[in-house]
């Protein structure tokens, strides 16, 4: 944690000296910004307690009582020992009814049956799958992340060529004006070109207030101010050996092989878990033994005999060896065992569920990859062939030939070609992060 937060802070430190932000800057700064972030600090700390005062059981137990009792009845000698006892001077008062007990006493187990230990290492696992699971949870950020990061990608490139789109109409604007004055076109083509500019415009006004908007939910995020001149990194293009899952396994097909996701390692932790209570219950069953020693001062004391013929208080003192076995823990064992397995049985159930969907998605990621890939193949051509019939209709339109409607759809339509090409290059390189995204490969 404390490497993590000064890598952060490096990082923050680099984004305050420079306008251009990466992909996995934006994650780290989400991350850090995350309240969840904090459990870390509070479930390593509560799983310290809680391993210390598991450790503890093996300290000695010192207890101190105060008791003061009045019975019914009492230990006496018998009217006739009694009497003899008279005959030589000795006076058996026997024992007071009211008793009165001041006392210390001290406990140190020996051999618990392992429960101390048993404790320990479920303190431990319960403490690992509160980890694993913040880690789960912070992890769904890189999604919400990569949406908005490529959302702000694809709409700078937008920007991009809004901006080209309009220089283009401008030249013809230019173009147009000229053939005007010089009798070759009407107003009327003019007009129409300046309508085409204006909603041009009002398209660039919408793509910046979804950027804005975008750069706000970013910056929410990330706890930094991402104005608008931030400009944002394009992600470098490492495919790797993905895993992809096989769907003509059936379930059983669908592993965890190259699969990193945080959520599996949720399931290892609460796997473990189990183990360690199945462990603690069978350490509950067990016999514990331990040593003693107990001091007091009261009234009687141990010797019984002097406490009948002398009404004193007397210190006393006894130690020895306990054994103790509670055999009601059997009844509960096996209830206990079983209700354990089946919560197993579950988590099993669940990974597999889990891991069968995520395959599931592997499999539509590569297909969209993929197909991405086809388009951009025929991007290139398709963008000179527009390119060429745009320079043509603006030579036809100068010598009268086409119209001014034929030539703003021929500007359009390579204007729309070149940004679909940015699009697919950006959306293939989008699929391939969620791709990585899914199997958290990175």
């Amino acid at each position: 944690m404390k490497r993590l937060s000064f890598f952060t802070v490096f990082v923050m430190a680099c984004f305050s000296m420079q306008a251009q932000l990466s992909l996995d800057e934006c994650r780290l700064l989400a991350r850090e910004n995350y309240p969840l972030i904090k459990q870390y600090g509070l479930i390593e700390q509560s799983t310290e307690y809680s391993v210390a005062n598991a450790a503890k059981a093996h300290l000695p137990q010192v207890s101190f009582a105060v008791q003061a009792t009045w019975q019914s009845d009492v230990a006496t000698f018998p009217k006739q020992m009694t009497d003899i006892y008279e005959q030589f001077g000795m006076e058996m008062r026997g024992l007071h009814k009211d008793q009165y007990k001041v006392a210390l006493e001290v406990n140190q187990t020996v051999w618990d049956g392992g429960l101390a230990r048993a404790q320990q290492d479920l303190s431990r696992a319960e403490g690992e799958v509160s980890v694993r699971s913040v880690e789960a949870e912070l992890y769904a950020l890189h999604e919400r992340i990569n949406q908005l990061y490529f959302g702000l990608l694809i709409l700078e490139e937008q920007l991009q060529q809004n901006g080209l789109l309009q220089e283009l109409l401008q030249s013809n604007h230019h173009t147009v004006e000229s053939c005007v004055k010089n009798g070759a076109a009407v107003q009327g083509d003019l007009n129409v070109v300046k309508a085409e500019q204006l909603s041009v415009l009002q398209q660039r006004v919408q793509i910046e207030s979804s950027a804005a908007a975008y750069r706000q939910m970013l910056s929410f995020m990330t706890g930094r101010k991402i104005d608008g001149s931030a400009t944002f990194e394009k992600p470098a293009v490492t495919v790797g050996n993905l895993p992809v899952a096989n769907p003509q396994g059936g379930m059983g097909a669908f592993t965890d092989e190259g699969n990193n996701r945080p959520e599996l390692r949720l399931f290892e932790a609460r796997t473990a878990q189990f183990e360690a209570r199945k462990r603690a219950v069978k350490a509950s069953v067990m016999p514990r033994f331990g040593i003693f020693a107990q001091g007091y001062y009261g009234n009687p004391g141990l010797n019984l005999f002097k406490d009948m013929t002398e009404d004193q208080w007397s210190w006393n003192y006894m130690a020895g060896l306990r054994l103790q076995w509670n055999f009601g823990s059997f009844y509960t064992k096996k209830g206990d065992m079983q209700k354990l397995s089946l919560a197993q049985r579950q988590v099993d159930s669940q990974r597999e569920t889990f891991l069968f969907n995520n395959s599931l998605q592997q499999i539509g990621q590569r297909s969209a990859i993929e197909k991405m890939r086809k388009m951009m193949a025929n991007d290139d051509e398709i963008i000179k062939l527009r390119t060429s019939i745009r320079r043509s209709s603006e030579a036809k339109y100068a010598n009268g030939t086409v119209t001014v409607s034929d030539l703003l759809r021929d500007i359009t339509t390579e204007s729309q070609a070149l940004l679909n090409k940015s699009i697919h290059e950006l959306e293939w390189l989008k699929n391939i992060y969620e791709l990585k995204n899914t199997v958290n490969f990175y």
